[in-house]
Formats: structure tokens, sequence, C-alpha cells
């Protein structure tokens, strides 16, 4: 039977575990609101590209916007994920969504170059698959982002040179509109000629027509490039801030464990003091007794 030292102890280091948890719960309800702004922040710039694009390709014939894609070479996959735990299934739920829908699509093992962002993601890659080509470290925090797209972009670059890489799938988190989170599938390369073509006859906002200065099929490689960082942005802060949202639920979780479980030591801790002192005072009155007999003698 523990003691009320012990007891004590217990809810001491309870109460110190619960403001851990709390602080984090804090730090994942901040990073969920700067990760957001920052989505807002990059929207905005994806419009931006979208009407520079629009531009070009209104320049020139719409067949050299997008040159064929070769069906040999392999398939660039990449995996956003995390980069420390307490974050449930966040990382195993994503693998399993990549591994079916890769399945589905034909993509074999020998048929893809993997990069996983996020050490986590990366250890169930590799519980479940083979080993990545590379990997990145996921950013810690939204001032590091752009550096880790553009490593990704980077890593593309030399794959397609090196490897004759002409699809990227990423796969990712997203939070869900009812709450929670959903692995999603994001198909970057080759652009879609549909939206390509929608794009090209979008109504312009106002009547003046911007002309591009110098060739537009630079302007066009350009703009691919920046549209590329974007989705490729966009979907890096999604998965930090689908993560923080785990991380806040698992927090929730706990910090109400751990209350029920304070309480339930603050009984106990009750219980047993009141036995001690029902005890001392059994004690007392035996010994009191004791002596009235003795001098009844």
């Amino acid at each position: 039977m523990p003691t009320l030292e012990d007891l004590s102890r217990h809810i001491e280091v309870a109460e110190d575990l619960q403001s851990v948890v709390r602080t984090m719960k804090t730090i994942s309800a901040v990073a969920i609101r700067r990760h957001e702004l920052a989505e807002e922040a990059m929207s905005r710039y994806r419009e931006t590209v979208e009407l520079g694009l629009q531009v070009a390709l209104r320049a020139f014939d719409r067949a050299k916007a997008q040159p064929p894609a070769s069906d040999g070479g392999p398939t660039a996959v990449v995996l956003v994920g995390s980069e420390i735990g307490l974050c449930g299934t966040f990382n195993d739920r994503l693998v399993t969504f990549a591994l079916e829908s890769l399945a589905a699509t034909g993509d074999e093992a020998a048929d893809r170059l993997v990069l996983t962002i996020g050490a986590r993601a990366d250890a169930s890659w590799r519980a479940e698959a083979e080993s990545p080509a590379a990997h990145e470290e996921a950013p810690a925090t939204v001032e590091t982002l752009a550096h880790t797209v553009s490593t990704v972009l980077t890593r593309l670059d030399y794959w397609r040179e090196s490897e004759g890489v002409q699809r990227l799938v990423l796969f990712h988190h997203r939070p869900a509109e009812l709450g929670g989170t959903t692995p999603v599938c994001a198909h970057l390369l080759p652009i879609d000629p549909a939206w390509l073509t929608a794009l090209r006859g979008r109504a312009w906002s106002s009547r003046r027509l911007p002309v591009p200065i110098g060739p537009p099929e630079a302007l066009f490689s350009r703009l691919i490039r920046q549209l590329l960082f974007v989705r490729v942005f966009t979907a890096v802060i999604q998965s930090r801030t689908a993560e923080h949202a785990e991380r806040l639920d698992a927090m929730q979780a706990a910090d109400r464990s751990i209350a029920k479980k304070i309480d339930d030591l603050h009984v106990a801790h009750r219980l047993k003091r009141q036995g001690v002192i029902t005890s001392e005072l059994l004690d007392i009155i035996s010994g009191y007794e004791a002596i009235t007999e003795d001098a009844h003698r």
C-alpha cells in the first residue's frame, strides 16, 4: 500500500506532467495559427503566379506551353511527415495511404525515387517499403519552410537531369473540414494540360491586358518553377498544420487523463490521511483507556 509520502510524490509528478502537456497544447495552438496565416499569404502569391502564367500562355502557342511527358524514367515521390512524435498515427497513416495510392497507379518500388521529409515519416516508410533515395528534415518553424521547399525542388531538378524523372507525386496530410486530418495525394508534374487550358481561357480582371517582356517561353518556364514552389510550399504548410492539430488532440486527451488521475490521487490521499488520523486517534484512546485501568487498580 502506498504511504502518504508516496501519494504526495505521485501527485507532484502528475501535476508537473500536466504543466508540460498544457505548455505543448499552447505551442501547438499558436503554431496552427501561424501556419494558417502563412498558407493565406502563399495563396495570394499563388494567385499572382497564375496571373503571370495566364499572360505567358496567351503570348504564345498553347502547344508549346507543356512539352509532352515521357513514359520513361522513374516517378519522384515526396512524402511529407513529421520530425517528432506525439502526434498519434500521423506518419503511419500517411505511409499506408501513399503505398495504396502508388499500388493503384502501378508505381512499383523499382520505378520510383522517394524523398521523405521528417524523421518519423522516414522511419515509417522504411518499416513498410524500400529505403528512400533521399531524406530531408521537416522544417521546425515557418521561417525555415522556404529552405526545405527549395531543397526539394533542387533534388527534383537533379533527378530530372540524372534519372530522367518526368512525374512528381506528393503525399501529405491536411486538416479536414469537419475536424481531424486526412492524407492527400497531389500530382505536381506533369502540369495538367486541362488546367493550363482553363487558365489560358480565364477572363482577365480588367480591360488592360499585360504584355510579357522578353521571350514568353522563358517567362513560362520561370513561372512553372514558381508554381511548383507554391504547391510544394502549400503542401508542407498543410502538413505542419495537420501535425500540430493531431498533437493538440493528443495533448488534450492526455490532459484529461492526467486531470482524472490527479483527482483519483487526491481522493486516495485524503482517504489515506483520514485513515492515518483515525488510527492515531484510536491509539491515543487505547492508551488513555489502558492508563485509566491501571490507575483504578
